[in-house]
This record gives C-alpha cells, sequence and structure tokens, in this order.
C-alpha cells in the first residue's frame, strides 16, 4: 500500500476528504493578499526608521541587522538596501513580519492585561522587546527622524480574518505591563513618541492568526509634515502542524487497511515434504 492510499483510507476514517483538509490550509494562507516583490522577514533585528530629508519630507523605512533573515534574500542584501533606493532602506511595503507559533502563550490573568483585548487563558502572540532566536526583533529608530522625536499612530488596522487585536507595550523586569501605546482594544490608546536620535523595541501583541495590515502614521519634532505607511504581519500556524496531521491520517488508513486484509488461507500440513 503506498503512502498516497494510505493517507487517502485514513482521511476516509475520519469522514474528511483530501480536499476538505486542504481547504483548510489554503484558507488559512488565503488571508494574505498577493502582492508584487514582497519578502517575508522571518527573524532578526530589523527597526522601523522614520526620517526626514528636505527636499523630499518625512518618510518610513526598514532597515535590518546583521542578523536579519528574510525569504529570498542574503543577510547583505537586506543590509544594503532596496536596489534603487537610499543606501540602508527599504520600503515598508516590501515585507510581511512572520510571527512563530513559538512566540504563542496563554493570556496572563489580571485586570492589567485587558489591554490585549482577549480573555485570561486566550492564546496571544507577543514578541520583539527582547531578541530571540528565530524571531523576528522589531524596534523602532528616530536617527534620521530631523534630529527631534519621532511618533509613530496607528490607525484603521486590517485583519483577515475579522476580530484579531493588536497592541504595542512595554515589560517592566517582573514581566508585567509597564506602559500601553497602541490598543486596537481601546479607543484612543494608538500612538507611541520614541525619543530622539536612538531606538527602541516594545513588545507587539496579536491575539489571532491572520493577516495584519496597520497604517501608521509619522510626524516628528524636528520636521513638519507627516509619513505615512503601512506595517504587515502574518501569524499562521506552523507548517508542522499540518505535516503532522497529514501523518497521522497516513498512519491511521496504513493501520485499517492492515487489519481489514483478508487472512491468506491455508491447507492442512502435509507430511513428508
Amino acid at each position: 500500500m503506498t503512502l498516497a492510499s494510505a493517507f487517502c483510507h485514513g482521511v476516509r476514517l475520519f469522514g474528511v476528504t483530501a480536499m476538505a483538509l486542504l481547504a483548510v490550509v489554503a484558507t488559512s494562507l488565503a488571508t494574505r493578499p498577493v502582492r508584487a516583490t514582497v519578502y517575508d522577514y522571518t527573524a532578526g533585528h530589523a527597526d522601523i526608521g522614520l526620517a526626514y530629508d528636505a527636499g523630499t519630507g518625512p518618510r518610513f523605512f526598514l532597515q535590518f541587522g546583521g542578523d536579519a533573515e528574510a525569504s529570498g534574500l542574503t543577510n547583505e542584501e537586506l543590509i544594503a538596501g532596496q536596489p534603487g533606493g537610499v543606501v540602508g532602506e527599504w520600503s515598508l511595503a516590501s515585507f510581511v513580519t512572520v510571527v512563530p507559533q513559538s512566540v504563542q502563550i496563554p493570556r496572563p490573568a489580571g485586570a492589567e492585561w485587558n489591554f490585549l483585548g482577549t480573555d485570561a487563558g486566550d492564546p496571544v502572540w507577543i514578541f520583539s522587546q527582547q531578541s530571540q532566536g528565530g524571531v523576528p526583533f522589531l524596534g523602532f529608530d528616530t536617527a534620521k527622524a530631523g534630529g527631534g522625536t519621532g511618533t509613530y499612530t496607528l490607525s484603521n488596522v486590517t485583519v483577515r480574518p475579522p476580530n484579531g487585536e493588536v497592541s504595542l507595550f512595554q515589560i517592566d523586569g517582573l514581566g508585567m505591563p509597564d506602559a500601553v501605546y497602541w490598543s486596537t482594544a481601546q479607543a484612543g490608546v494608538d500612538a507611541v513618541t520614541v525619543p530622539a536620535l536612538t531606538h527602541v523595541h516594545y513588545a507587539f501583541g496579536f491575539t489571532k492568526p491572520g493577516y495584519y495590515e496597520l497604517p501608521l502614521i509619522g510626524t516628528g519634532g524636528g520636521f513638519p509634515g507627516q509619513a505615512t505607511g503601512t506595517l504587515a504581519f502574518q501569524l499562521v500556524p506552523e507548517p508542522s502542524t499540518y505535516l503532522l496531521t497529514l501523518a497521522g491520517l497516513g498512519a491511521a488508513g496504513l493501520a485499517a487497511r492492515r487489519r481489514r486484509a483478508p487472512k491468506q488461507a491455508s491447507g492442512p500440513a502435509i507430511s513428508g515434504v
């Protein structure tokens, strides 16, 4: 019996078709829109920069560190920046930050965590205040912001599928939330001001798997006008989840096939042979 036939038999045992299982996977991934030349930022240090040039005005950009990883690009290419653009800079639209399942935890108990927008014990994805191997370490940078502070204001978040919440906050030395800057679950909590000529890291929080678009408005103490841009995040189950499901169904089908296989008839023993 082949692995493929065992898998299909296993799927039939559970009253599910192979096409239905594939549809579940496809639905999870289809939440992300198709865009040209977009890379998955998967690990290492990056900053959301806010810059000002007298000739072109304020702008957002992404810059990457020596440990950053993204699909389809070497670290050297990440550090060099977008071809044809400012050295060391990439547009926000060129990347989707992929948030791994490894950062998922149960939402801690206590009213101080209510800003996350979900109940205690529900899954939440929290990352980026401290560096973790294999996880994006995404910060904010004002080194090019005209010598002043930079304010990043969140507006009109889009989530596919809907009902996910987003937050940005700081965790103290005891592991408790110290300050909340963004919370889509709380009206008016939508801006973080980064000190001048520095970069900082905060904790991002998400409550549902899916695709998130976070439109930003950037204003500064050292320049007029405002920058606009959109950060994209993808939260999906790990591929191993699907592989384990497929393997389990295949094993079940193989076992059932063996149980149902007819026994080979055997005749009486013949002496003298």
